[in-house]
């Protein structure tokens, strides 16, 4: 069973539009084989050594990440270093890669509003001011909670560990309106308190940030840039199975990349 790569180019244009990328951002396709015929896709959040290995294990044609394998301009494929054997190892198994990022953090199926719905909010937005948008979401609790109780939903919900998570506020805070913005969001922190939020939650957070948040009094969870985000490989996963059923195989990464250990 195979499909057309338009047909998967279309629906993920559909499920991650590309006019929602950000400017800095290099969404789409990073390495373009031309093969008109898709056969496998494995879905995984970043391309690393293991996940290339992953692919060539698995036969897999095409892979759809969400963090771009390429940043900024290519000067240079260097097969000394990881990024370039990755690429060189890429090309020879024949595997194409294509990356969902900032339009799939925007998107209304996207990491944002998917992480809002494990964590059960409801009215759930875009985080907005004076009419602009901006990438994160804000959502309601059916009922007031303290953050304690609210990081034990977390945990719950997203797989996280109690090692992975750090606190700026008061656990026993009571809270109703939350904020959030997978991977590296703190940047959205002001818009969040603008919009009511009495608790932000994030990846990457910063000790000035933290210090800032404090002097704000707004709460913020920190749970990891890959805490926050891991959530893309079954998100992207289902989409993609609701849209062709049997007619392509796809997997779903099963290498942990997180780079941080907890004791």
């Amino acid at each position: 069973m195979t499909i057309s790569k338009l047909e998967l180019m279309n629906t993920l244009e559909k499920i991650a539009p590309s006019e929602l990328a950000e400017p800095w951002d290099n969404c789409g396709m990073q390495i373009d084989l031309g093969a008109a015929e898709i056969n496998k896709i494995l879905i995984t959040l970043e391309i690393t050594t293991k996940t290339v290995t992953e692919a060539q294990a698995l036969g897999v044609d095409f892979i759809v990440t969400h963090h771009p394998l390429f940043f900024s301009s290519v000067k240079q494929i260097h097969g000394n270093n990881f990024i370039g054997n990755n690429v060189v190892n890429l090309i020879r198994k024949g595997i194409s890669v294509f990356s969902a990022h900032t339009n799939f953090d925007k998107a209304e199926t996207g990491n944002n509003f998917y992480l809002a719905e494990l964590l059960k909010l409801k009215k759930v937005i875009d985080l907005n001011r004076f009419g602009m948008e901006y990438i994160g979401v804000s959502g309601e609790l059916s009922e007031k909670k303290s953050i304690r109780a609210f990081i034990e939903d977390m945990q719950r919900q997203v797989d996280l560990k109690s090692s992975e998570i750090r606190l700026i506020g008061n656990p026993e805070a009571e809270i109703n309106k939350i904020g959030l913005c997978t991977g590296a969001g703190i940047g959205m922190l002001e818009i969040a308190a603008a919009n009511g939020c009495q608790l932000f939650v994030t990846g990457d957070v910063k000790y000035h940030d933290g210090i800032k948040a404090k002097e704000m009094g707004i709460n913020v969870i920190d749970a990891g840039h890959y805490g926050t985000e891991k959530i893309f490989v079954p998100n992207m996963a289902k989409q993609l199975t609701q849209a062709f059923g049997n007619k392509v195989k796809i997997f779903e990464s099963k290498v942990n990349i997180n780079p941080f250990d907890f004791f």
